[in-house]
């Protein structure tokens, strides 16, 4: 399954804290599974990311490292265009 993620860093997360998150980014990475892509927002910001998983356990756990930094603004199922298409051109007709 695709899981997609848009996250943002804390407001006013010190300079050492941003260190601190990024140790844990070199340490557990983006969780289980393939990472499909990933995007950080060019203002700093936060970011983006997709993974395939079938394992929602090992994705929260991974989640969690990041808590202190980070805000998961959304995390949803996905499917790619190529697999939407056909579901909605068959609900059509």
């Amino acid at each position: 399954m695709l899981i997609m993620t848009k996250y943002t860093i804390k407001p006013h997360i010190s300079k050492a804290e941003h260190a601190e998150a990024m140790a844990k980014f070199a340490a557990f990475g983006e969780g289980p599974g393939e990472v499909v892509a990933h995007w950080a927002f060019a203002d700093g910001s936060g970011g983006v990311n997709v993974i395939d998983t079938d394992d929602a356990e090992a994705t929260l756990r991974n989640s969690l490292n990041y808590l202190p930094y980070l805000t998961t603004d959304f995390s949803m199922p996905v499917v790619t265009i190529d697999s939407a298409v056909p579901q909605i051109m068959d609900y059509l007709n």
